[in-house]
């Protein structure tokens, strides 16, 4: 893995230095998405400290990857199901299942 690397992000107009491994492209990616957050934020709630914004933000987020999280482990079985039941109906027929399935 690559050695952390300083990185100056901006977040809302501040500079915020960081140390990571992930390549820029990504981090300023991340950036991206966080200043969109707390932007739409701002309009919404204009009065409010840039600190209770970024808790609505983190809670934005952990909202969006616990619902992404359920959605793959939804697939995640909808696929071992499927999967179990074409090695049952392929061995009805007598034809083996694959190694390691």
């Amino acid at each position: 893995m690559k050695e952390p690397q300083p990185m100056v992000m901006e977040i809302m107009g501040r500079p915020l230095t960081i140390k990571s491994s992930m390549p820029a492209e990504r981090l300023e990616e991340l950036a991206g998405l966080v200043n969109q957050q707390l932007d739409l934020l701002q309009k919404a709630f204009p009065s409010s400290p840039l600190a209770d914004l970024a808790i609505l933000a983190a809670l934005n987020f952990a909202s969006d990857y616990l619902e992404s999280k359920e959605d793959f482990q939804q697939l995640r079985q909808e696929i071992e199901h499927k999967s179990k039941s074409l090695i049952q109906r392929l061995e009805k027929h007598g034809i083996s299942s694959p190694a390691g399935a």
